[in-house]
């Protein structure tokens, strides 16, 4: 049973997560095993990661460091940083948000011939840095961003969207630099299924290869264009008929290294799973769809084999991406607790089997948890505590689901986001 409070055994397995989850231990060693040859370095942070990131740099590249400014979530835990630092939000842009875009900007409009601009990007940059395309308001742009996270869009249908109605995504960023005679490099920590790094943080620094008529097909596919503001959809039929600048297909000077994914944290958890003598099978790093859904499927998984041993007979399955929530009600949650709903369903009943999801970034959707664990249980569980599972799940507000059964976690923001990591447990076969 996993009610009332976590057991140790998850506990372990959460600060596991957490730990290969660090992206000050990876920024630095990426930073130490790859010098950079330049006499002045400028840093510009921006993600969940960002402040770890940062101290990282600041760290190992010392005085070559000449500024810097880092972007964070309103909240991030600090470290002491010679950057400036700026809170944002998210996953909405705001008024902060375009402080940040502007004054990223007016630093990348002083840098000089033969500098290197270090760019340090994690997951949720898009949202904490932002300027908005000529002829476009912020407020234009949060009712776009609402709509998109509404509908259930991918990741990449919401960053082609992005990166066409912004001055400073879809490599715009890094093309102001090069066009004063800078290199840029930027080390990506990918919260993204299949790791893009056009998509991570919606591409401010490499290449795109989206079009202003794949926004389009985005917003048309997912039932929202003619919903979308007016002053959007002018843009992007402006630029369809090459009225407006494309976002760059070529930047000649700047390079983008990956250096955390999803699927180092999930190689890491199995190889620390291996240590305590517990098999485990990696499914994937990049799984997506309809979150209760997804949990559903893996439920599938884990009831065979609790009564076949196939694909093993017991032990852990890994998985990592980003599922999405189509919102029908107004409830709390997010996509680990949208998962573990649709794993509780598709479990129910059975023993020996549950399952926990976490977000890394440390907290999921508009509620204050990271993640939560669910098994066969916890549908009866819920009802025993007085919570309609079946209501609950149906308004969106899966929350209070784990809450009811004391199944949540609470981790704090980490200062990460490497995506979501879920870990489903196989005890026995059935006999």
């Amino acid at each position: 049973m996993v009610y009332s409070m976590i057991s140790n055994f998850m506990k372990d397995m959460i600060r596991d997560i957490l730990e290969e989850s660090d992206l000050y231990g990876r920024a630095r060693s990426w930073l130490a095993s790859h010098p950079l040859s330049a006499d002045r370095i400028h840093v510009i942070s921006m993600g969940k990661g960002a402040v770890n990131m940062a101290a990282a740099a600041e760290e190992e590249l010392g005085s070559k460091v000449v500024d810097g400014i880092v972007v964070v979530p309103q909240g991030t835990p600090r470290r002491s940083l010679h950057s400036m630092v700026l809170e944002s939000t998210h996953p909405l842009p705001s008024e902060a948000s375009l402080r940040a875009g502007e004054a990223i900007m007016e630093l990348l409009g002083s840098v000089e011939r033969g500098d290197l601009v270090l760019f340090l990007i994690s997951g949720g940059g898009s949202a904490l840095v932002e300027v908005p395309a000529p002829g476009i308001s912020l407020e234009d742009l949060r009712g776009l961003n609402e709509l998109l996270i509404m509908s259930g869009a991918t990741i990449e249908e919401i960053n082609a969207v992005r990166k066409h109605v912004s001055a400073v995504k879809g490599g715009r960023l890094a093309k102001i630099a090069l066009d004063r005679g800078a290199r840029v490099v930027s080390l990506l920590a990918s919260d993204v299924p299949g790791d893009d790094p056009a998509t991570i943080a919606s591409g401010p620094t490499v290449p795109d290869p989206t079009t202003y008529g794949d926004a389009v097909l985005a917003l048309k596919s997912r039932g929202i264009w003619e919903k979308a503001p007016p002053r959007v959809r002018t843009v992007l039929e402006e630029g369809m008929r090459g009225l407006r600048e494309e976002t760059p297909k070529e930047l000649a000077g700047a390079d983008a290294f990956l250096m955390a994914s999803n699927m180092d944290v999930l190689r890491g958890l199995s190889s620390r799973l291996a240590r305590r003598g517990i098999p485990s099978l990696i499914l994937t790093s990049s799984v997506e769809g309809e979150a209760r859904e997804v949990g559903r499927f893996l439920a599938s998984i884990a009831v065979e084999a609790h009564r076949s041993g196939l694909p093993l007979p017991r032990g852990a399955i890994l998985v990592g991406g980003e599922p999405t929530v189509m919102v029908r009600g107004n409830g709390k949650g997010g996509r680990t607790t949208e998962l573990c709903a649709g794993f509780a369903l598709g479990a129910r009943g059975v023993g020996g089997v549950y399952m926990l999801s976490l977000a890394t970034d440390g907290q999921d959707g508009n509620m204050d948890a990271a993640g939560c664990v669910a098994d066969g249980e916890t549908m009866k569980e819920a009802e025993r505590a007085g919570v309609s599972f079946v209501g609950e799940l149906g308004r969106n507000n899966t929350a209070a689901i784990f809450e009811a059964t004391g199944s949540l976690i609470r981790t704090g923001l980490t200062g990460s986001n490497l995506n979501i990591i879920s870990v489903v447990m196989i005890d026995s076969i059935e006999k």
